[in-house]
């Protein structure tokens, strides 16, 4: 109860720091941005000129499933994150460098590992320790008029790789973040758990990309125990090593803007092959420790590309995005995981920052996973049955931008074959699952009436 209070306590004063942050400390702070909505933004564009750049975000996601699953049940997951970005050219005259700072917070229940019973959640904003931590701290130095930059700290790989702006419109972990094989293949720690690491980016068109990265793998950074402030090594278990090659174009350069990328990530770790255990017999049925393997790879193609418009110079129109990811061993938990979806930018001129989405991804599991659980099944007492290898997710939404602050996104999600990997001694397939699902986020900046700027070398 006193964790629950603590965190409830930094949710408020996340904010309440945010104004603080935008004001000289001999100043009143002014929580209602109405009662002295000058001073306050005439400040906060004080900061933008220094080269202060504030971030700060409130999301909020719930989620219940009327049917399927191993239960019914509502629960709901939330964070908050505070941050800034500081140029350091303007600030301290060190080039064309920045700072990043971000602050997190997370709380709330899981409904994918409460009541369905799956690995892959249905609220993205839940995971990586439901507690409070620093986030980022980065050093980002741009080179050679921004063709070459580095940038180097505690961060976390999966924000720099196989990701896309696209993928965050919607609610379900399947697309929101990174490809679920990650997950499955890969002992990565993703946001908000940040790891010593950096990447280097080469651009030498404004088109054209290439990027190598390097990034601690430490599992117990993820933990409710750990807030982010350990800097030591002593715990690391291996690295992860992502490399990738991509094209994109904008507005400015392209009728219908595009990103193709594609990349690996190795990972040098250890990891339990899904079957076998040390004798090379079905750990599921001996009950003895699974064999352990070392280094494994995961290769990807992703994409999205604007295909209509509603007029000659408008941005508003649809876009299609999609990809692959595949394992490329057969020790490895999943084979491939497939993605598509559809996303409508200002379905109406009256409405031009509302969404429309679609979503569906396939997460195919390897044989080896296959049989472990069948095997496991058969342990508990249940029949030597094999669990549908293809878990696929969906998602329609509708994005409304209500207020400049407020975004709310309704969502609707349904999962074909949920995968029983937490609880592999389940002894009957869980039922397919339907989730009625709302997303909220809260843009801190704009809720205070403080302008905002993204950063930029």
């Amino acid at each position: 109860m006193a964790g629950t209070r603590m965190r409830a306590a930094l949710g408020g004063l996340a904010a309440t720091a945010l104004v603080a942050l935008a004001a000289p400390a001999s100043a009143q702070v002014v929580v209602n941005p109405t009662a002295n909505p000058t001073a306050l933004s005439d400040f906060g564009n004080q900061l933008l000129n220094d080269g202060i750049f504030l971030r700060g975000h409130y999301v909020g996601e719930f989620a219940a499933n009327p049917s399927g699953g191993n239960s019914q049940s509502a629960r709901y997951a939330g964070q908050v994150d505070i941050g800034a970005d500081f140029d350091m050219n303007k600030i301290a005259g060190l080039g064309n460098s920045a700072i990043h700072l971000t602050f997190s917070d997370r709380h709330g229940q899981n409904l994918a590992q409460t009541n369905i019973g799956n690995s892959v959640s249905v609220q993205e904003v839940y995971g990586g320790g439901q507690t409070y931590r620093l986030t980022e701290l980065t050093w980002d130095q741009a080179l050679l008029n921004d063709r070459l930059e580095y940038v180097i700290g505690r961060t976390d790989a999966p924000d720099d790789f196989a990701s896309s702006s696209f993928y965050c419109n919607f609610q379900t972990n399947s697309t929101c973040g990174n490809s679920s094989l990650f997950g499955q293949d890969n002992n990565l720690n993703y946001y908000p758990v940040g790891v010593w690491g950096g990447r280097v980016t080469v651009k030498p068109t404004p088109n054209l990309y290439g990027q190598i990265g390097a990034y601690e793998q430490d599992p117990t950074q993820g933990s409710e125990s750990t807030h982010g402030f350990d800097f030591g090594v002593d715990r690391a278990t291996g690295y992860i090593v992502p490399v990738e090659l991509g094209y994109q174009t904008t507005f400015a350069s392209d009728a219908y803007p595009r990103h193709y990328k594609v990349g690996a990530f190795y990972d040098s770790g250890d990891f339990n092959d899904p079957f076998f255990d040390v004798n090379h017999n079905s750990a599921a049925l001996t009950g003895l420790a699974h064999e352990q393997h070392s280094g494994r790879t995961s290769v990807y193609g992703l994409f999205d590309q604007m295909i209509w418009k509603a007029g000659p110079e408008s941005q508003r129109g649809l876009f299609v995005f999609g990809g692959v990811t595949a394992g490329t061993q057969s020790a490895q938990t999943a084979d491939f995981f497939l993605q598509g979806g559809l996303l409508d930018k200002g379905p109406w001129a009256s409405r031009p920052d509302d969404t429309i989405g679609f979503v569906v991804t396939d997460l195919h599991f390897g044989g080896l996973t296959q049989d472990f659980l069948r095997d496991s099944r058969v342990a508990a007492g249940g029949s030597a049955t094999t669990q549908n290898p293809n878990e696929v997710m969906m998602e329609v939404n509708y994005g409304a931008q209500i207020t400049p602050w407020l975004r709310v996104v309704p969502n609707l999600q349904y999962i074909i074959n949920p995968d029983n990997v937490p609880e592999p001694s389940q002894r009957s397939n869980i039922p397919d699952t339907f989730v009625v699902g709302l997303k909220f986020a809260i843009g801190l900046p704009e809720l205070f009436g403080l302008p905002t700027k993204n950063y930029n070398h």
